[in-house]
């Protein structure tokens, strides 16, 4: 297991050991941004609880939602069911598809696929859970009695359309704890050759805070190498599920959650170079997570991100700068209600030819949630 620096080991004590009242909080009171005009809402499901959200736009000019149900909003629990629509009208109407639809960007070629990702949560019976954590593994209880713990990556290639896939493990260092977003939104591919991941995790179990790293391939998913994109456990900064997408200058911009514990808000960082080397992360006043990224039509950035202090709703935010600055009078609010509960967001934004954009994202009333549609056009600039 991969050991941290003296200077590292004595911040995770002072994390630890931190006073509630010494930890950053959100700007719970602050008066809210504009409401987004003219916004046309629609609900696409409503169940028990849903999470891992994939939103595409197909070949044929289709839109695709897929997306899985539980019981519980444990994201350890294996009892999954998933529901996939689709939608012929720009996201007027939708229907339930039986068609697993994968994402278009996986697409090298005509017939090649190559997929990346961290292992979902694995599952063993609760004596087994020494085991783990001897190994320096997080070791987490799940709502059906088993214990969970998540670690490696791997990579999934088709060179039949999809028809039939090959998967292997990609070596990583050994970590406590590596995840990633069950959705697209952390993966990006810059060309027929080069494509990059974005991941988060623990290097030591149990401790608050998360670093985030990445997976890059510069042979269509052949061979991979594994950096870190941003660890400010030195600064008590927190970098969790991370959103990339490539600026219209070329540069990439990664927009990475804190956890509440450690603050609110999202901080950015930038790579030049395609994704080999990153900035320094910088602080936003964009309080809420997680985020999703997208390169608009007229060039400009736009982050959508779940709102989780009150008011609780959807929020964006447009750069102008390629994701060089995010200022606080440039953001707006898509979706609110006082009936939102904090465990709502994970948006998700396509633009449509005209212009349009479509937001997807969830949100919890009561004891249930909704996948829910937003139809909506960019504020005059």
């Amino acid at each position: 297991m991969r050991k941290l620096a003296l200077s590292a080991l004595n911040s995770i004590v002072i994390l630890l050991g931190a006073p509630a009242a010494t930890l950053a909080v959100g700007p719970s009171l602050d008066p809210p941004p504009p409401v987004v005009a003219g916004a046309e809402h629609t609900t696409l499901y409503s169940g028990r609880y849903v999470l891992g959200f994939r939103f595409y736009r197909l070949g044929d000019g289709s839109w695709y939602v897929r997306f899985e149900s539980q019981e519980s909003s444990s994201h350890m629990d294996p009892r999954k069911r998933t529901h996939a629509l689709i939608s012929k009208d720009d996201g007027r109407t939708w229907r339930e598809t039986e068609l697993m639809a994968e994402n278009p960007q996986y697409r090298s070629s005509p017939s090649r696929l190559v997929s990346v990702n961290s292992y979902d949560w694995r599952y063993d019976m609760p004596d087994r859970r020494s085991y783990y954590e001897a190994r320096g593994l997080e070791v987490r209880n799940t709502p059906d009695g088993r214990i969970a713990y998540s670690q490696g990556a791997y990579v999934a290639m088709s060179n039949d359309n999809g028809a039939t896939w090959t998967q292997r493990d990609i070596e990583v260092p050994d970590q406590a704890l590596m995840a990633g977003y069950r959705d697209d939104r952390a993966f990006l591919r810059l060309d027929s050759r080069t494509i990059i991941r974005a991941l988060y995790g623990k290097p030591v179990a149990r401790v608050r805070y998360y670093e985030a790293w990445f997976l890059r391939s510069e042979d269509d998913g052949e061979t991979w190498s594994f950096g870190t994109l941003a660890a400010n456990v030195l600064e008590d900064a927190s970098h969790g599920e991370t959103a990339i997408a490539q600026a219209a200058n070329g540069n990439i911009v990664a927009m990475m959650r804190s956890e509440p514990a450690l603050g609110t808000s999202m901080w950015v960082c930038h790579s030049a170079d395609r994704g080999k080397t990153w900035s320094k992360a910088v602080e936003t006043p964009l309080h809420g997570h997680p985020a999703h990224l997208l390169l608009l039509q007229d060039g400009r950035l736009l982050c959508s991100y779940g709102m989780r202090d009150q008011p609780v709703g959807i929020r964006v935010c447009i750069s102008a700068d390629n994701g060089q600055t995010w200022r606080a009078e440039h953001i707006r609010v898509l979706r609110t209600g006082e009936d939102f509960k904090r465990d709502s967001g994970y948006p998700i934004t396509l633009q449509a030819d005209g212009g349009t954009l479509l937001t997807v994202y969830y949100l919890t009333r009561g004891d249930r949630t909704s996948v829910e549609l937003t139809r909506w056009r960019l504020p005059k600039k």
